[in-house]
């Protein structure tokens, strides 16, 4: 089974990447049932997969909410800066 603290790490990453999606696309939102437990499913993680389930189940089970499961195939590489033609000036006091 998957270490909790790889698990946690890859959570908090997925969690942040959906809330930014949602925020593009807030469809998505409206469709959701209000306090929905929100779980992940990446295609190449079956160890994720299982816990993420487990924790799921569970929360249905002993807190009785619903749970709804994001099926993705995995995270895009993360962009590299945002500045547009930066350009390095140093000082000319700088030797």
């Amino acid at each position: 089974m998957i270490d909790p603290q790889t698990f946690a790490k890859r959570q908090m990453e997925l969690t942040a990447e959906f809330a930014k999606y949602v925020l593009d696309h807030p469809e998505v939102d409206e469709s959701l049932p209000d306090d929905a437990y929100i779980y992940f499913h990446v295609e190449s993680d079956p160890e994720f997969n299982e816990y993420s389930q487990h924790l799921a189940e569970r929360r249905e089970r002993e807190d009785g909410v619903v749970a709804v499961c994001v099926r993705l195939k995995g995270l895009a590489p993360p962009q590299g800066s945002r500045l547009i033609d930066p350009q390095i000036i140093a000082s000319p006091n700088v030797a």
